[in-house]
C-alpha cells in the first residue's frame, strides 16, 4: 500500500553568492528572511497534507545551500519536520552542504534530527579554479568539512565534482579525482559542465571570455573519471553517479525509478501520479501566499497517461540496472501498441550499439550512456 509522501524534498534557496555556472533558483542569505521562510514551509506542509501524516522513506534538503542556515534556523526547520512528519519509516535524510558551512554544532543538530547523509558541493580541488567559478570555499575546507562530518557520526558522505571546468586539463582532472578519493567519500556525482539558462557562464562564453569543452573532450574526461573510480570500487549506478556498495542515494534512485515525490519551498517541484506541480521561483510571493492561508503560486499540469509513462521510461534508462519492459508496462498500464513502439525503438537503438538486452532487461551500452541525451530524444519519439 502506498504511503503518503514517501519522498519529500525541501528547497532551501539561500546562498552566500552565485557560482558562474549555477542556473538553480537562489537568493542571498539573510537570517530574518530565512526565519520567515522556514515558517512558510511549515504552513505549506499543513496545506498539502491537511489531516494526513506523511510517512517518508527519504527526505532531501536541496538548494541553494541548506547548510548556510544558522544553527537555530536548522534546528527550527528540523523540528518543524519532525512535528509534522512521521519518521518511523525513514531510511535516508540527505542535506546538501558547501565546504566550510558545517560546524560540529550544526552537524549535531542534523544527526539528532535523523539526518544520515551529507552531500558536499566540492566541484574542484584547485583553489584558482574554484575562485574563477565563483565558489566561496577552498580545497582545505573540503578536507576539514569531511573530517567534521565523520566526527559527528554521519558516515554517508557524497561529493559533487564538475568535469570540464574552464582551464582544467586532463592532468588536473585526474588530480581532482585522486584528491577526492583520498578522502574516501561513499558517493561521487560527476557532472559535465553545462551552460544553464540564466547562469553567468552563458554570458561569459557568449562574450568570448571563456570557452567550454566540446563533446569529445567531455566524453574523454568522463571516461577518465569512470576508470579511476571503478578501480577504487565505486559502481556507476546512474549516468552521473557512483557509489560504494549500499551507498547509492535512495532519494534520487526513487526519482529515476519513477516513484512520486513532493517538493516544498519556492521553485520546488512535485510529481504525484500524472500531476506535475512546480512552485514559482519567488520567495516573497511564496511566503505571502502561505501567510495568507493559500497555496503558493505554482504551475500545474496533468499529463496524459502515455506522456507520464514516457517520462518515467526515459528517466529509468539513466540507471545502469535498466528496464524490465514487461514489468514497466504492467505497472503503468501501458497498452500493447505502446509496448510494441518501445520494442521497436529499443531494437533500433540496439542496432546502433546504444542499447542492449541482458538478463531480461533493456540497458544502455557504454556508448549509449555517453550519448544519453540522444537516446532520451529517441525514446520520446513517436
Amino acid at each position: 500500500m502506498k504511503r503518503a509522501g514517501e519522498h519529500l524534498y525541501f528547497h532551501v534557496p539561500f546562498c552566500d553568492g552565485k557560482c558562474v555556472y549555477c542556473g538553480f533558483y537562489s537568493e542571498l542569505y539573510k537570517s530574518p528572511v530565512a526565519v520567515e521562510y522556514i515558517k512558510a514551509i511549515g504552513k505549506e506542509l499543513e496545506l498539502y497534507f491537511e489531516d494526513v501524516v506523511p510517512v517518508p522513506r527519504t527526505i532531501y534538503f536541496g538548494g541553494g545551500t541548506p547548510s548556510i542556515l544558522s544553527e537555530k534556523e536548522l534546528e527550527r526547520l528540523c523540528r518543524l519536520i519532525s512535528e509534522k512528519v512521521s519518521l518511523e519509516c525513514l531510511e535516508e535524510w540527505t542535506v546538501e552542504a558547501n565546504p566550510g558551512t558545517l560546524s560540529s554544532t550544526k552537524l549535531k543538530i542534523l544527526k539528532s534530527a535523523g539526518v544520515n547523509r551529507i552531500s558536499l558541493g566540492v566541484q574542484s580541488f584547485d583553489d584558482r579554479i574554484l575562485k574563477n567559478m565563483g565558489r566561496r570555499h577552498c580545497a582545505s575546507d573540503v578536507v576539514e568539512t569531511a573530517n567534521v562530518v565523520r566526527e559527528s557520526g554521519i558516515t554517508n558522505i557524497g561529493f559533487d565534482l564538475i568535469a570540464c571546468l574552464p582551464e582544467v586539463d586532463e592532468p588536473m582532472w585526474r588530480r581532482t579525482i585522486e584528491e577526492a578519493l583520498k578522502l574516501e567519500p561513499d558517493h561521487l556525482s560527476v557532472y559535465a559542465l553545462s551552460v544553464e539558462d540564466g547562469a553567468k557562464l552563458g554570458r561569459l562564453v557568449g562574450e568570448g571570455g571563456l570557452s567550454i569543452a566540446g563533446d569529445d573532450e567531455t566524453l574523454n574526461m568522463l571516461d577518465i573519471a569512470e576508470t579511476l573510480l571503478d578501480r577504487k570500487g565505486y559502481r556507476r549506478y546512474e549516468i552521473s553517479n557512483y557509489a560504494r556498495k549500499g551507498c547509492e542515494c535512495l532519494h534520487n534512485l526513487s526519482f529515476w525509478r519513477g516513484e512520486d515525490y513532493i517538493g516544498f519551498g519556492a521553485s520546488a517541484s512535485s510529481r504525484d501520479g500524472t500531476l506535475r506541480r512546480t512552485n514559482k521561483a519567488n520567495i516573497d510571493q511564496y511566503m505571502s501566499a502561505l501567510f495568507s492561508g493559500i497555496k503558493p503560486p505554482h504551475e500545474e499540469e496533468a499529463l496524459p497517461s502515455e506522456a507520464d509513462a514516457n517520462e518515467r521510461f526515459v528517466f529509468a534508462f539513466r540507471l545502469k540496472e535498466g528496464v524490465d519492459l514487461s514489468s514497466f508496462c504492467n505497472k503503468y498500464a501501458v497498452n500493447v501498441d505502446m509496448m510494441e513502439k518501445y520494442w521497436k525503438i529499443l531494437k533500433k537503438l540496439a542496432g546502433d550499439n546504444l542499447t542492449e538486452f541482458m538478463d531480461g532487461r533493456w540497458k544502455l551500452t557504454a556508448k549509449g550512456r555517453a550519448l544519453a541525451d540522444h537516446v532520451a530524444v529517441e525514446l520520446m519519439s513517436d
